[in-house]
C-alpha cells in the first residue's frame, strides 16, 4: 500500500468524482483509476459503488477513509517534524477565530505574520465557539481564539485578554444619557440578543440571571452588526463586547458602561494532545503578543471611545446640538 494510492482514494471520496481527483492529484484520469483499482485489489474489497452517472463510497470505503485519512496525516506530520528538525520554517497553518476577533484583530495579525514569515500560508476559519472548538479536536483547525470554552479538558487553553462588555441602546433610549447603568435596570427592557449558537448569548443570559431577573428577548439575530442595527432601529437593547464599537458611527446607537465592569475573555485554545509544528507554533506566539498589546485599549475608559464617535454626529430632529450634562454617579 503505497501513500499515493491513499491520496487518489481521499482524494476521490471527497470529490465523489474521477475526473476532479484526477485535477486535484494533478494526473491523469487513467492514472488515478489504476492506483484506485491496485489498492481496492490489495485490500481485497471494492471502495467505491460506480454507475455511469454517480460515484459513491461502499459500505467498506466508508470504513477505510477515516483510517486513510490518519494514515496520511501521521505521513505528513512526520514530513513537518523532518523539516523543522533541518531548520526550515515552512507550512501552513489553519487558524479560526469568533468573527468579531476575526473583523477588527486578525488582519493586523496576519498583516504583521506574513512579514515575518513568508513561507508559512495561514488560512483562517472563522466561526462561532462551539463550531471552533470541534474543529480544533478533529484536526480541521490548529487552534483558534474564542470567547468561553466549554470543553478544558481536551483543549489547553490561554488566556489573551478580557473585553469589557457594554449597554447599546437607542440614541433617544431613556439610559442614552446615562455615565453607567446598573443591570438591574434592564428587567423590563426588550433585548436583543445573538443566537444561542453564540457564546455571547449564554453569557449575557447568565449575567441577567446573576443579577436576579430573565433576560426579556425581543429578537435574536445572526451577528453583531445585525444586533446594533436593531438596536438603532429601537427594536430593543443589546448587550455587546467592546469590538462591536467600530460599526456604531452609522448606527444611531448610544453606548453605555456597566456601574460593575462586566467583561468576557478571549481565550486561545488548541488539542491537548496534537503535535503543533513550528509554523502553528511561530502563529500563536505572536497573536498572543498582539492581544497582549490590544488588550490596553480594552480596558481605557468609555468616555475616550464616546468622544471619538459623538463628536461628528449630525443633531436629531428636536435636538439643539448641545451636549447634555452627564448625571453624576
Amino acid at each position: 500500500m503505497e501513500l499515493t494510492q491513499l491520496r487518489c482514494f481521499v482524494a476521490v471520496a471527497e470529490t465523489m468524482s474521477f475526473s476532479e481527483a484526477a485535477k486535484r492529484q494533478h494526473v491523469s484520469q487513467p492514472a488515478l483509476s489504476y492506483q484506485i483499482k491496485h489498492l481496492e485489489t490489495e485490500l481485497g474489497c471494492r471502495l467505491f459503488d460506480r454507475t455511469s452517472r454517480r460515484v459513491a463510497l461502499s459500505l467498506d470505503g466508508r470504513v477505510f477513509l477515516p483510517l486513510a485519512r490518519a494514515v496520511l496525516s501521521k505521513a505528513d506530520e512526520a514530513l513537518r517534524v523532518m523539516h523543522e528538525r533541518l531548520g526550515v520554517i515552512t507550512g501552513e497553518v489553519t487558524f479560526g477565530s469568533i468573527s468579531s476577533v476575526a473583523a477588527h484583530f486578525v488582519p493586523s495579525i496576519l498583516a504583521g505574520f506574513s512579514k515575518n514569515y513568508p513561507g508559512i500560508r495561514v488560512h483562517l476559519r472563522e466561526d462561532v465557539t462551539t463550531a471552533l472548538e470541534r474543529e480544533v479536536l478533529d484536526g480541521t483547525v490548529d487552534f483558534a481564539i474564542v470567547s468561553a470554552p466549554t470543553n478544558p479538558a481536551v483543549l489547553e487553553v490561554t488566556h489573551l485578554l478580557d473585553e469589557e462588555l457594554l449597554l447599546a441602546v437607542p440614541e433617544r433610549h431613556r439610559l442614552s444619557q446615562r455615565t453607567a447603568v446598573r443591570l438591574r435596570e434592564l428587567e423590563k427592557e426588550d433585548f436583543i440578543v445573538l443566537a444561542d449558537n453564540f457564546s455571547l448569548a449564554a453569557q449575557v443570559a447568565e449575567i441577567c440571571r446573576h443579577a436576579g431577573f430573565e433576560p426579556q428577548v425581543a429578537y435574536e439575530v445572526g451577528s453583531l452588526d445585525s444586533m446594533l442595527s436593531f438596536t438603532g432601529n429601537g427594536l430593543g437593547i443589546s448587550v455587546v463586547p467592546r469590538l462591536a464599537l467600530s460599526s456604531l458611527r452609522q448606527l444611531g446607537v448610544t453606548i453605555v458602561p456597566f456601574e460593575d465592569l462586566l467583561t468576557r475573555s478571549l481565550n486561545l485554545i488548541r488539542a491537548k494532545e496534537r503535535y503543533a509544528t513550528a509554523a502553528t507554533r511561530a502563529l500563536m506566539v505572536h497573536v498572543r503578543a498582539t492581544m497582549l498589546s490590544a488588550s490596553v485599549s480594552m480596558t481605557k475608559p468609555i468616555l475616550d471611545w464616546s468622544d471619538q464617535i459623538t463628536h461628528d454626529r449630525q443633531p436629531l430632529p428636536g435636538d439643539d446640538g448641545v451636549p447634555p450634562t452627564p448625571e453624576s454617579n
